[in-house]
């Protein structure tokens, strides 16, 4: 399920997390670091896929409109904050990711030197084309997105709940009441958990929300947190991160789709969909994800508008 661009503002999910019973623990009253004898150091070792094999392609670098083409990059607007699609190495800054990857490759069949702009995940969609020529941040695919922007699929993720390695606190995604769960603000699972806490009454979640995917990872690994509710690809590669200290629970049933953004009914649309298809059929999109040690939901077709 990815990350979800909110319809109202911050002050609203406030209100809906009110409305639900949850009991809301802020970005800043959360505090994002285990204890010290609890603290578990995450594995992010900068990884990259080798992309010395992409290539322009002529016919797909013609439909590439001039205004984007001439100064010779591709802006790309992207949130670096969602591991393992995008997020900074520790060295703060070089950006990786399978999303930072698939831009680059993107870019390079286009001829192109990708300008990867780090934005604030709500502003990126607003600002194409203006600002950008394209977003790609893990975007979910939604029939309210598709009405204002083109969106073409590259990938599939769930929602997967994890907790510690043998779930110490006896987790259940049957019955999340009163439980203290981890999200990242403004992904699908921190609007889903909203729902799901509806049921539960005077007995409802604590629900942490937190910036980046890492702080959530970190408390949960440190027994802070019963649970943490993320895309399916976060958690797999949560328990790689975390070396195994994590596992997954569950996972629930579908799948939504992952895409890349264009403006509406655009020769970009054309651009990015035909660049997308030539490197699912040569191999390089399944060669990325395998980099992040992804080998399931990986698209094979750049559907374009995939949400009905």
């Amino acid at each position: 399920m990815s990350r979800s661009l909110k319809a109202f503002a911050a002050l609203s999910a406030v209100a809906a997390l009110s409305l639900a019973g949850c009991s809301f623990a802020s970005d800043t009253d959360a505090d994002s670091s285990a204890d010290d004898d609890t603290a578990v150091e995450l594995n992010e070792d900068i990884l990259a896929t080798d992309l010395s094999g992409v290539a322009k392609d002529e016919e797909i670098a013609a439909l590439v409109p001039e205004e984007v083409s001439k100064d010779g990059k591709l802006t790309i607007g992207d949130n670096i904050y969602y591991a393992p699609a995008e997020f900074y190495a520790p060295d703060g800054e070089t950006a990786q990711g399978y999303d930072i990857d698939l831009m680059k490759a993107i870019a390079a069949v286009m001829g192109l030197e990708a300008d990867i702009q780090q934005s604030e995940f709500d502003s990126i969609l607003p600002g194409i084309p203006t600002k950008y020529e394209m977003g790609m941040a893990n975007f979910t695919a939604t029939a309210e997105r598709q009405a204002n922007y083109d969106m073409i699929q590259y990938f599939a993720v769930g929602s997967s709940w994890v907790t510690q390695k043998g779930n110490p606190k006896d987790f259940s995604a049957d019955d999340i009441c009163g439980t203290t769960i981890g999200v990242q603000t403004g992904t699908v699972q921190d609007e889903a958990i909203v729902d799901l806490a509806e049921a539960c009454g005077d007995n409802a979640p604590t629900v942490e929300r937190m910036d980046e995917q890492s702080q959530v990872t970190t408390k949960l690994a440190g027994g802070q947190l019963d649970a943490m509710y993320c895309d399916s690809s976060v958690a797999d590669y949560a328990v790689f991160q975390t070396g195994d200290v994590l596992e997954v629970a569950s996972t629930d049933e579908g799948t939504d789709p992952i895409a890349a953004v264009t403006e509406k009914d655009s020769d970009m649309t054309k651009a990015v969909q035909a660049a997308l298809q030539k490197l699912m059929d040569d191999g390089t999109v399944a060669k990325v994800f395998e980099t992040w040690g992804i080998a399931e939901n990986v698209s094979t077709e750049a559907v374009l508008n995939p949400a009905k």
